[in-house]
């Protein structure tokens, strides 16, 4: 494990990412209707990331992007550094910025933070001022109540966290919810490892591979942090054939592992654009 410098505040005039404008008009009745509005939010949200492509960094737009996506109204994103154990504040979205800025903790000050990170999953507190769960200077100073952690992985691993609520206010969570949190974690934080590599083309990059219809599908979808057995409930495929369509991915792109084939389709311009 290691730090990343890349979670940072500071946004780039280069990447300004789009302002959220809402579902499409007659779209917000009808998805609550079915009961899949979340998934729509959550597409909403994969879809602004790939707009906003490269993301080099964390920035207040991509928390306020997350925030719409799972019905939050405030986030704070805080750097997991692996090498000196200790949890610093990076940006959020409605959150003063120099109080955020100022967080800076050692693992043993805030378990809940570092279990949520280790495990890789979701993590929610009914109210984070019971039990050692987070500093209470903290707890005061933002008026915490409930919580909802989400660990944000790149290749390497958890690398950030972001926290939200509702300004205190209380709230519960669904196993929905839950899945949704998780998925804006590893979309983000494949979008994060894309970067890194992004304009680096390798000899011979001019040649786009030649991609099937499934290919390139699939491809969208693991960019959205999906696993096999979730593209197979999106694509009505069963999981064997699903591995088989990212084995034949990674062989297209020469790429090892799903996050260097993002990061591969973001280099080749594969996922500028989404015909869905």
């Amino acid at each position: 494990m290691r730090s990343v410098a890349g979670v940072s505040g500071v946004s780039s005039a280069a990447h300004s990412p789009p302002a959220w404008t809402g579902p499409p008009a007659g779209a917000r009745q009808s998805t609550r209707q079915s009961g899949n509005e979340l998934a729509w939010r959550l597409d909403a949200f994969n879809k602004f990331l790939l707009v906003a492509s490269p993301v080099s960094r964390v920035t207040a737009a991509v928390g306020r992007e997350a925030c719409h996506a799972l019905g939050f109204s405030r986030v704070a994103f805080l750097r997991v550094n692996w090498d000196v154990r200790r949890i610093r504040g990076a940006t959020g979205y409605g959150l003063n910025p120099t109080m955020l800025g100022g967080i800076s903790e050692p693992f043993e000050s805030s378990p809940w933070i570092e279990g949520c990170a280790i495990s890789g999953r979701p993590a929610y507190a009914l109210n984070v001022g019971h039990g050692p769960l987070l500093p209470m200077r903290y707890v005061e100073l933002f008026r915490l109540g409930p919580l909802l952690c989400v660990p944000v992985i790149d290749g390497a691993g958890p690398v950030a966290v972001m926290l939200l609520d509702r300004r205190g206010e209380p709230f519960g969570v669904s196993d929905e919810l839950l899945r949704a949190a998780a998925c804006v974690g590893k979309s983000l934080g494949l979008a994060l490892d894309a970067a890194k590599g992004y304009g680096t083309r390798r000899a011979g990059a001019d040649q786009l591979p030649a991609l099937t219809a499934r290919q390139s599908q699939t491809l969208r979808l693991l960019s959205r942090g999906l696993s096999n057995k979730e593209i197979a409930t999106a694509t009505g495929l069963s999981v064997f054939t699903v591995r088989d369509h990212v084995s034949s991915v990674l062989h297209s792109l020469d790429v090892p592992s799903r996050s260097a084939a993002v990061t591969r389709g973001w280099e080749l311009g594969l996922l500028g654009a989404d015909p869905s």
